[in-house]
């Protein structure tokens, strides 16, 4: 086990994923390249949300500029965010890679090599995903800044 618990050691996860599969070697690497794809649709589902966030600016941006300076650059941070989030998210899913690529005569140092790139792909999209989050709460404050400012310019 690793340091972290509940997350098994690649090596320990890729013998166990090995014996599991014993004797059906195209049923290990279909396993494996379904995890690879799967770290690739939570990827998607955040290009998506940037994708929303982005043309909901477009819309919405001018009445948050007029409404004055916080919600202007609550406004900016949020967008800044949420492309860092975007550039992580596309950078993950376009190196592409293929788990046919990695195979090797042991199929064990293939499923090491498959679940560290795995490992290493969601871990970029988790810290994509906080850049995503954090965004979307800046521009979320923003539309709650620029609502009461124009409320308070409606009822005056």
């Amino acid at each position: 086990m690793s340091a972290i618990v509940g997350v098994m050691d690649v090596h320990d996860e890729a013998r166990r994923v090995r014996a599991l599969y014993a004797g059906r070697d195209a049923d290990l690497v279909a396993h494996l390249s379904a995890q690879i794809a799967t770290v690739k649709t939570y990827a998607q589902v955040l290009v998506g949300l940037c994708g929303l966030t982005i043309t909901v600016t477009g819309f919405s941006g001018a009445h948050m500029i007029r409404a004055g300076s916080l919600s202007a650059s609550l406004m900016v941070a949020g967008i800044a965010l949420v492309l860092v989030g975007l550039v992580l998210c596309i950078r993950t899913i376009t190196l592409l890679r293929w788990v046919s690529q990695e195979l090797r005569d042991d199929l064990l140092e293939t499923a090491v090599a498959v679940i560290e790139r795995r490992n290493h792909q969601q871990r970029m999209i988790s810290v994509a995903a906080v850049f995503v989050v954090s965004g979307l709460g800046c521009y979320l404050g923003a539309v709650v800044v620029a609502a009461l400012a124009n409320g308070s310019n409606i009822a005056s």
